[in-house]
Parts: structure tokens; sequence; C-alpha cells
């Protein structure tokens, strides 16, 4: 019963630190609309402190469950929460063990939400930028016809990325 415990505590923990992920993940947000280059060096390294934290944490729970699973007769690899619930007698632990990977599950959906948004106003900032620097670069046209045309001058902001 001890290391049900255990992994309990460390799903709890885990849930903690994907919520404080997600709290970054809308200030990441907040600063990409105000553009704020400062506070994104700062959320940066502080999302990376979070995904350490969660990495770790992750490993000791696959460990828990693993030994779990050990300790009770049962073979295999199993890695998820919701193969330990099949095995666990205890009603109350099977019952916080999956209220925690439900809350856990919603949490993470939240962040992918948000990751998305980011990602979408980072593109939305970079098109702006493309198009900005579009607007101040005086292209002359190209002499000739087809794939052997030449340009009279290249530019260093023409290349493709």
């Amino acid at each position: 019963m001890g290391s049900v415990k255990l992994i309990i505590r460390v799903m709890e923990t885990l849930l903690e630190a994907h919520k404080k992920l997600l709290d970054v993940a809308k200030e990441e947000r907040l600063a990409l609309v105000n553009g704020d280059m400062s506070a994104l060096r700062t959320i940066l390294y502080r999302v990376n402190s979070c995904t350490d934290e969660i990495q770790q944490l992750e490993e000791e729970r696959k460990r828990l469950i693993v030994e779990y699973l050990k300790e009770n007769g049962h073979a295999g690899s199993g890695i998820t929460v919701e193969e330990i619930l099949d095995f666990l007698m205890d009603e109350e632990a099977k019952t916080n063990l999956n209220l925690i990977a439900s809350q856990l599950r919603d949490v993470i959906n939240e962040i992918r939400v948000i990751n998305d948004s980011n990602q979408q106003l980072i593109q939305s900032s970079i098109s702006y930028i493309q198009y900005s620097i579009g607007m101040f670069i005086c292209k002359e046209p190209s002499i000739g016809y087809g794939p052997m045309k030449t340009n009279r001058f290249t530019s260093l902001l023409d290349a493709k990325i």
C-alpha cells in the first residue's frame, strides 16, 4: 500500500508542476501579445525549468509503477496509470489516482491549446515582420525568362529560410 501512496504523491506533484507550466504558458501569451521580449526571455527560462521538473517527476512515476507491478506479481513494463488502476484493490486509492490522472489530462490539454495559440501568435508576428521587410526592399524586375533568368542585384533579405 505504501508504494501506491508514493505514486499518488508523485502524481499530485506532477499535476502541480503542470499547473505551473500552464500559468507560464498564459504569461507567455500575454508577453507575445504585448511584444515584451525581456519577459519572453524570462519565461523561456521558466518553461525550461518546469519541463525539467516534469521530466524528472515522470521518470519517478514510471519507476514507481513498475516497482508496484513487480511487488504485486504482475509482469510487464506498465508505465501508465490506467494499467495500475486495473490492479488496485483499495477503492479510495483507485478513486484518488483516477481523479488526479483526469485532472492532469485536463491541464495538459489546456497547455496544448494555449501553446497552439502561442504558436499562431508567433507565426503571425513572423509573417508581419517578413511583410514589413518586403515593403522596404526595392526589387527590380528580373532580366530574362525561365529558370536561367538573372537578377540585376541580390539582396541579403531575399534568402528563403
